[in-house]
């Protein structure tokens, strides 16, 4: 697993704790060092990831109430809630993030932290957010090499969702 998926991970699992608990995020973080086979550089990105969720919390529900037609905020699932938290700050302030890898990573946490149903209802919300933050965002594809293969990437067209 590498260093950014396990501090999303180590993030979520604060952010969720914040939002159950009520903690502040030095609160957290304290508790968060007590645990033995920690990711030092992992915890840095967490540490990162839950200042700014923490520091744009209002604005970043505001946009999930916006995008989550139907849905309450409260009544999200607090995993699936603090997910969504994650994935619009990444996708509102860390623009050197390709969005894929965004919203892909939200979905494989998901798997492991939420139920396996919660992969359709965050990639709806996430994709949204996405086209409203970055509707001009490129992702270059490759296709596989051949041997003989030496055509460039190919571009997804404007509506191409990935």
């Amino acid at each position: 697993m590498g260093i950014r998926r396990r501090g999303r991970e180590y993030a979520l699992q604060m952010l969720y704790a914040m939002d159950v608990n009520e903690y502040l995020p030095e609160e957290v973080f304290q508790g968060f060092k007590t645990i033995q086979d920690l990711n030092q550089e992992a915890f840095a990105n967490a540490k990162a990831l839950v200042l700014g969720v923490h520091q744009h919390h209002e604005i970043i529900d505001q946009m999930i109430q916006n995008f989550a037609e139907h849905w309450k905020i409260a009544r999200m699932v607090v995993v699936d809630r603090n997910l969504l938290r994650l994935g619009l700050y990444e996708l509102m302030h860390c623009p050197d993030i390709p969005y894929p890898i965004i919203i892909n990573e939200s979905l494989e946490i998901a798997k492991e932290f939420s139920d396996p149903d919660s992969t359709q209802f965050l990639n709806g919300i996430l994709d949204s957010a996405r086209k409203h933050f970055r509707p001009n965002d490129i992702v270059v594809r490759r296709r596989p090499k051949s041997k003989t293969d030496s055509e460039p990437p190919i571009a997804p067209s404007p509506s191409d969702p990935t």
